[in-house]
């Protein structure tokens, strides 16, 4: 009985000692005083929201169509990028019952024609370019009567800004 009374009076003496921790060492005087630098950091990814025409009816025998603005909405652009957007069409309104019965049309952006390689630059959010649709009256007059569409393709890419 003796050896049990002794084994718990050892457990409850250890159990009492308390052991203190601290985060950081600091060894030194009361004068003393010291500097550690920490690096706080973000990373905040590119994103921007840009807003092209939708599906557009030409009225018969309009010559100029708007077409709608292509326009950056919103933007968080590193310094030193932009967004770049380029407009493809082959320029043919198809005629869905005769592939050969075609309107020609050209795609005008702030009154400059659009071609192949045409691309906006846009860099602050709100920056747009107005797009019109320009048929002449000629090429309607020759226009066969039917449905006719052709597609346009936007392609929006982050670039460094020129």
């Amino acid at each position: 009985m003796k050896k049990i009374i002794a084994v718990l009076s050892a457990a409850a003496l250890v159990s009492a000692v308390s052991v203190t921790a601290f985060a950081a060492d600091v060894n030194g005087s009361a004068t003393e005083s010291r500097q550690t630098d920490v690096t706080v950091s973000a990373s905040i990814s590119p994103a921007y929201i840009v807003s092209v025409p939708a599906n557009t009816s030409v009225a018969f025998n309009s010559t100029t169509t708007d077409f709608g603005s292509v326009k950056l909405e919103s933007a968080r652009l590193a310094p030193k990028k932009a967004v770049k957007v380029s407009i493809v069409s082959d320029g043919t309104l198809n005629n869905s019952a005769d592939s050969t019965a075609v309107i020609p049309y050209r795609i005008t952006a702030d009154d400059k024609g659009v071609g192949a390689d045409y691309a906006a630059i846009f860099i602050n959010a709100g920056d747009k370019t107005d797009l019109k649709i320009n048929i002449t009256q000629a090429d309607w007059d020759a226009a066969a009567a039917g449905d006719y569409s052709d597609i346009v393709n936007f392609t929006i890419s982050y670039v460094d800004a020129v």
